[in-house]
Formats: structure tokens, C-alpha cells, sequence
């Protein structure tokens, strides 16, 4: 098994920049745990960012690179993302579902919709959005998941001619 060749140039930029040093051109092996949010957001935004076909790469870069660009964009633009990211979000809601988070894909959802109908209020979309709070809510909870997703199953989700299924993470309630 061997990554696919169009990211490999990609994850070679993730690794040269200072904050990551010293980390493998496969990240998800990397001994500093600390760092493993650091490295997926760069990588999910540069792979979001490139000219890659979809198609040509296993379904898990997809959602590395609709969910941590989501993610990135929500951190530096807040509610804003929507906007910013209005042709894919639908994209963004299957890739949380798909690995395991349905609650925030329902939450995304309903303040997307507060989002459209105040046209834009922070306020009403915070308000939509707490009224679905889950066990991922917060940021980094959530943030920390999404990358433990991917290396809890990295052989077989990162890998060219590895099972590239996706499978939902740990079950949780989330009504």
C-alpha cells in the first residue's frame, strides 16, 4: 500500500512548515500527539485548495479536505463560513455523518438554515446552533476526533489499495 502520488507533494509542504518539523511525510504516524490538529487542518486546507480530481483519490481525503478546511474556515471567519463555503457545505454535512458525527451534521444544518433566514445574524445562528449541542460540540473535542478518526484507521482509509470504506466512529446519542 503507498499513498496516493497527487497528495504526496501536498502532505511534503505540511512537513516543512515549523510548526511540524520533524513529522513524517505521513502524518498520521507522527509521535506528538499534540500537533496531529495542527498538521490535518493544514493538509485538509491544502488539499481543499488544490486542483486534485476527486475522483483520482480514496473517499477519506475527500473529507479530510472538506472538514478541516469547514473547520478552518469557521476559526478564522465564524458563521461567515457559510457563506464562504456555500457550494460545498452539503459536502461538508456528508463528511461528518459518513465518519461518524450525524450530530453535527443536524446541528450545521439547522444553523445553516438560521444562518439563510437572518440573514446572516451570529447571534441567531449560535442560538440555532447550541440548541443542538452534542458530545462534539466544542472545537477542539470535535477536532480531536475527526483526526482520530483518520488515524485510528489510516491503513485502511489513507492508503492506495487499502479497504477505503468508511465506517462510522464510536456510536453516541445523538438526539
Amino acid at each position: 500500500m503507498h499513498i496516493p502520488p497527487e497528495v504526496v507533494p501536498l502532505l511534503e509542504r505540511v512537513v516543512q512548515m515549523p510548526l511540524l518539523k520533524g513529522f513524517p511525510l505521513e502524518i498520521w504516524k507522527a509521535d506528538d500527539h499534540r500537533r496531529w490538529v495542527d498538521a490535518f487542518m493544514e493538509f485538509g486546507s491544502l488539499l481543499y485548495c488544490s486542483d486534485i480530481p476527486e475522483e483520482s483519490l480514496p473517499p477519506a481525503y475527500v473529507h479530510i479536505a472538506y472538514l478541516f478546511d469547514w473547520e478552518a474556515q469557521c476559526q478564522f471567519n465564524g458563521w461567515s463560513a457559510f457563506e464562504n463555503r456555500a457550494g460545498s457545505i452539503d459536502r461538508v454535512f456528508k463528511s461528518y455523518s459518513e465518519i461518524g458525527l450525524p450530530a453535527e451534521a443536524k446541528a450545521l444544518s439547522a444553523a445553516l438554515k438560521a444562518w439563510q433566514d437572518s440573514e446572516g445574524s451570529d447571534e441567531a445562528v449560535s442560538a440555532v446552533y447550541n440548541e443542538f449541542r452534542h458530545e462534539f460540540s466544542v472545537d477542539f473535542d470535535r477536532l480531536e476526533y475527526i483526526v482520530c478518526y483518520f488515524i485510528d484507521n489510516a491503513d485502511r482509509l489513507l492508503y492506495v489499495g487499502g479497504n477505503t470504506k468508511l465506517s462510522p466512529g464510536p456510536a453516541y446519542d445523538d438526539s
